[in-house]
């Protein structure tokens, strides 16, 4: 487990970006290599941290990000499924 690089509190595997995108990557059949290197981040809003918005706005239950960043209905399905799927990893 690592420490977020926003608020710097610990990341659960279930609650990581990087685990997150790995998985949606994978569904969207790109290479993952960019993410050598990346830092961990919440994927959720987690004990004060803002987590990741214009990853999480695709998630249900979640706001949109209001920072600018596009929201692309196209997309909603793969990042549910992908977070379904970091979900399971949590229960396995």
């Amino acid at each position: 487990m690592s420490n977020c690089d926003k608020c710097g509190k610990k990341v659960l595997p279930e609650n990581d970006m990087i685990h997150f995108l790995i998985i949606l990557g994978e569904k969207m059949g790109e290479t993952t290599f960019g993410l050598l290197g990346a830092n961990p981040r919440h994927l959720l809003p987690e004990g004060g941290c803002q987590g990741s918005p214009s990853r999480a706005q695709y998630i249900e239950g979640q706001p949109r990000d209001t920072r600018g960043y596009g929201y692309y209905k196209k997309l909603e399905s793969m990042h549910r499924e992908a977070y379904a799927e970091l979900l399971k990893k949590k229960d396995s």
